[in-house]
């Protein structure tokens, strides 16, 4: 039979230096690691109503006045597209 002074203590003194040592290695990892936020200013648009004009000039011929010349010709298309 061998003598055993340490009683397991000798084990859990290793098992928590591996962990120690874990939570220090751990530790060091998150001090190099560094997060990077980025942030996108929002360009907000200014949106007026415009409110709708009348038009002042005027697209068709007024019909109170006679007209100037009448085309007394027909539009015929090429005899050669017949």
């Amino acid at each position: 039979m061998l003598f055993n002074s340490c009683n397991g203590r000798c084990e859990l003194q290793k098992s928590l230096k591996k962990y120690d040592d874990n939570e220090k290695r751990m530790h060091d990892n998150l001090k190099e690691k560094a997060e990077v936020v980025y942030i996108q200013n929002i360009i907000i648009a200014d949106f007026k109503i415009i409110l709708p004009t009348e038009s002042t000039a005027k697209i068709f011929a007024p019909t109170d006045k006679k007209p100037v010349s009448v085309s007394n010709t027909t539009f015929h298309p090429p005899s050669y597209l017949i």
